[in-house]
Order: C-alpha cells, then structure tokens, then sequence
C-alpha cells in the first residue's frame, strides 16, 4: 500500500512539475502577443492619422 501509495505522490508531483512548466511557456507566449499587440495599436494609430492627413490633402 505505501508503494503505491508513494507511486502515486511521485506521478502527481511529475505532473505538477510538468503543468508548471506549461504555464510557465504560455505566460511567456501571452507576454510576447501582449506586446505584439500594442505595437501593432501603435502601428494602426499611425495609419489612421496617415489616412486623415492624405484625405486632407486629397480635398484641397
């Protein structure tokens, strides 16, 4: 009984171990399209203004 027992707690543990590390890899991957994200904002603010400022130029 206690093998198994101990079996078990040493299973559990290596998931433990193993759904950390997954965590882990996707909290880097959300910091990465978080940052992606916001460049990506910028990039579309930027446009927006272009495309103002050629309608503009477009009028006169």
């Amino acid at each position: 009984m206690d093998s198994k027992l101990l079996q078990k707690i040493e299973e559990l543990t290596l998931y433990t171990i193993q759904q950390q590390k997954e965590i882990n890899t996707q909290k880097e991957k959300v910091k990465k399209l978080e940052k992606e994200n916001e460049s990506l904002k910028k990039m579309n603010l930027k446009l927006l203004e272009l495309q103002k400022r050629l309608e503009k130029l477009e009028k006169k």
